[in-house]
């Protein structure tokens, strides 16, 4: 038997933390989002590449079918794919593409499997390779779930072939222009099946309430920013909603009476560093939520169920356009409107000039002569964890997004 895993290894930053994430998922239509399917069509590109030797520019035109939409491979995804196709073929030893892994003995699940993007056999050393073309998160190879079990059944595939010594896990982000790698050893793999088989365990015990998800005891419950960013059950999860309102509220009101008339009358205290820390820290996740209630309240109205207090209307129109270009050009024409007055007429920008590039319009003798010419601001600073990777940089007085 082969399904899809619910402790799947794509999933598994979620389920490790959050046991009750799911049976709550279970409960809740997972939309594929065009995002997502984008990144089907390049892994699929990526695959087929590495299979036939041939370069992702071999692939420019051809449509593919995803949940119903039609996506083409154009030379600016080609030149992505590429970037970690070319990382990919620098890696030395067996490798295998898209490669089937059982899983079931490490999470207990009957039957389950996922596939790894890439398995490359190296001697004492196993390495997992993971493309990740969406551009909206930098992933990190360090502690990555969905990787870690990925090498702990690889390891398992394939001990009758090598004495793997350590695993590496290397994540592509193209679009972001970011790879990450990270070795571990087997004693740190096998910390981590620990890990994973009393996950496991929590989670197949927080199953057994699926007919009864009100039941589940609070500690099955792990809402924090990184489990529930991508969690389809993030607008109906009740942890998730008490953990937003008091990091909103602290102690200033009462959860079970209306939220907003005390808030208006709440006395905020001040608060030092410490504090801020805390909340700022918070304010991802609150967002997040933020978005899943708008989005699941106009799901319900849209469907034709009551939200008490709220209704659909008509939104801003958008901006207008012809309805036939060639009929209003002709028009134009007619009125003796001038040419300086029909038309608009501005340079390319560096960003389409450098896909003309990928595309092969502008050569590669021809590039390195429009660099001189080309300026990019400097980046603004931006509040991130003291963990992230990047050096300080000691900013003074400038104002200050969050990235």
């Amino acid at each position: 038997m082969s399904q899809h895993a619910m402790l799947s290894p794509s999933s598994a930053h979620r389920w490790l933390h959050c046991p009750a994430s799911v049976p709550l998922t279970r409960t809740c239509k997972d939309d594929a989002s065009p995002f997502a399917d984008e990144g089907t069509v390049a892994h699929t590109v990526a695959a087929d590449a590495l299979r036939t030797g041939s370069d992702a520019s071999a692939y420019v035109g051809a449509c593919h079918e995803v949940n119903g939409h039609r996506w083409e491979v154009t030379a600016e995804m080609a030149a992505y794919v590429q970037e970690y196709v070319d990382y990919v073929r620098a890696i030395a030893g067996v490798r295998l593409v898209e490669q089937p892994l059982r899983i079931a003995s490490i999470t207990g699940e009957q039957g389950a499997k996922g596939t790894a993007d890439v398995v490359i056999l190296a001697g004492d050393e196993l390495t997992i390779v993971d493309l990740k073309y969406g551009r909206g998160v930098k992933v990190f190879a360090e502690g990555n779930e969905q990787l870690q079990l990925y090498a702990l059944a690889a390891l398992q595939e394939f001990a009758g072939v090598e004495a793997f010594q350590h695993v590496r896990l290397v994540i592509v982000q193209p679009r972001l222009g970011h790879a990450d790698e990270w070795v571990g050893t087997l004693p740190q793999m096998e910390d981590f099946r620990q890990k994973v088989a009393q996950g496991a365990a929590r989670c197949r015990a927080a199953i057994g309430h699926y007919n009864n998800v009100g039941e589940l005891p609070s500690e099955y419950f792990g809402p924090a920013e990184k489990p529930c960013r991508f969690c389809s059950a993030k607008a109906s999860c009740p942890a998730l909603a008490t953990h937003v309102l008091n990091t909103v509220a602290d102690d200033f009101v009462d959860l079970t009476k209306p939220i907003v008339p005390q808030l208006s009358y709440a006395q905020l205290r001040t608060f030092d560093n410490t504090t801020l820390a805390c909340l700022f820290g918070a304010t991802e996740l609150i967002e997040s939520w933020c978005k899943s209630i708008r989005d699941k309240a106009a799901a319900q109205l849209l469907s034709g169920q009551p939200v008490p207090g709220y209704k659909v209307v008509q939104g801003r129109q958008g901006p207008r356009r012809w309805v036939d270009m060639t009929a209003a050009e002709a028009m134009l024409k007619q009125l003796r409107i001038k040419f300086k007055d029909m038309y608009d007429v501005s340079l390319i920008s560096p960003t389409r000039a450098e896909k003309l590039h990928q595309a092969g319009v502008i050569g590669d003798r021809q590039w390195p002569k429009l660099q001189p010419l080309i300026h990019r601001s400097t980046g603004a600073p931006v509040v991130v964890p003291t963990s992230d990777k990047r050096p300080h940089s000691p900013f003074r007085t400038r104002r200050i997004s969050r990235t």
